[in-house]
Formats: structure tokens, C-alpha cells, sequence
């Protein structure tokens, strides 16, 4: 895996860790329970596929530079 393949998985992940933060989940508590479930198992599906891809499971420092 080159480093700029490397770099768009955690692009990646960063942008789903943000969706699935209650706020953008719920968007805002608009959402019905059903509607949430169904983001996050899609979500949760996603981050798993990228981290089977990477190999390993990143870091929150390696992610957000902490």
C-alpha cells in the first residue's frame, strides 16, 4: 500500500468517525431511532471495510495528529 493509499483510508476514517458523532448521526435529534440505526450500521460496515484494508486499526493520535 503506497503512503497516498495509506492517507485517503484515514481521510476516510476521519470523515465517517464525524458522521458518527451523536450530533451528525442524529442530525441533531431530527432523525427517528430507525433512521440512526440504519446510519450506523452503514457507517460501522464502512470503517470496518477500511480498517480490514489497512490491516490494522489506526491510532486516534495517527488520525488526528494528538
Amino acid at each position: 500500500m503506497t503512503d497516498t493509499e495509506k492517507t485517503e483510508l484515514l481521510n476516510k476514517l476521519r470523515r465517517i468517525d464525524n458522521q458518527l458523532s451523536p450530533e451528525n448521526l442524529t442530525c441533531d435529534g431530527e432523525l427517528r431511532p430507525t433512521e440512526v440505526r440504519r446510519r450506523a450500521t452503514i457507517l460501522n460496515r464502512e470503517r470496518r471495510g477500511i480498517i480490514a484494508q489497512l490491516g490494522y486499526e489506526p491510532t486516534d493520535k495517527e488520525l488526528y495528529n494528538l
